[in-house]
């Protein structure tokens, strides 16, 4: 039997972030990206009844076997092809949901890694993701030295309006945009936008299959 997988704080961030959206990983395909612990993966077919689950990582999750009931590969997200690479990993199938937390920053071109996105979704179905966000209270306070800016494995920020703007031009619907503000709650009423992370729920859309032939 394999050790329980122990989920960091960003874990239980983002588990809460899609509780809140009412997405349910039963009986669908799930891609996270970016798997870490694999605590997603992990939750999605033992206790949210998903069909498959396939963690993505540069480094294997410290407690994966191969008695895990999901699956973990190292495919590259700067190249091309790892969406077809999953597809095959899935038994020919795609995606009906992918997770990307905290991964569009750290990419060369997070417009191919969008297509790539795409390209593994069934018809209809959902990204969620999450990305740092440049408007937030914490650059404003602190231009010189605010986490996004600091970290030495970014290469790209954005605002709400260009990541909805890259979103859609790459065959997506936004369906949610928002950036809340975890310790002050109260001020996510007043400035909804404010908070340090990107949170988008976005849907396939009908014809971005013919777009792309």
């Amino acid at each position: 039997m394999s050790n329980p997988i122990h989920p960091r704080p960003s874990d239980l961030v983002h588990q809460t972030w899609i509780q809140q959206e009412k997405i349910v990983f039963t009986q669908k395909n799930i891609v996270d990206l970016g798997c870490g612990t694999g605590f997603i993966c992990d939750y999605a077919v033992n206790q949210g009844g998903a069909r498959q689950a396939l963690g993505i990582d540069i480094i294997a999750p410290p407690n994966y076997r191969d008695d895990c009931k999901w699956i973990y590969k190292n495919f590259n997200l700067e190249k091309q092809g790892w969406s077809k690479n999953s597809v095959e990993v899935l038994g020919g199938e795609k995606a009906d949901l992918i997770l990307a937390f905290d991964i569009l920053e750290h990419l060369t071109s997070p417009w191919e890694f969008l297509e790539e996105c795409n390209n593994l979704l069934n018809q209809s179905g959902k990204l969620v993701l999450t990305t740092p966000n440049v408007n937030s209270w914490e650059r404003f306070l602190k231009p010189d030295d605010w986490s996004g800016s600091l970290d030495p494995q970014h290469k790209i920020l954005f605002t709400k309006y260009s990541l909805q703007f890259a979103l859609e031009k790459q065959g997506f619907s936004v369906e949610t945009i928002k950036a809340p503000v975890r310790k002050l709650q109260a001020l996510s009423s007043i400035l909804p936008d404010i908070g340090g992370q990107l949170f988008t729920l976005n849907t396939k859309k009908v014809d971005s299959e013919s777009r792309q032939s």
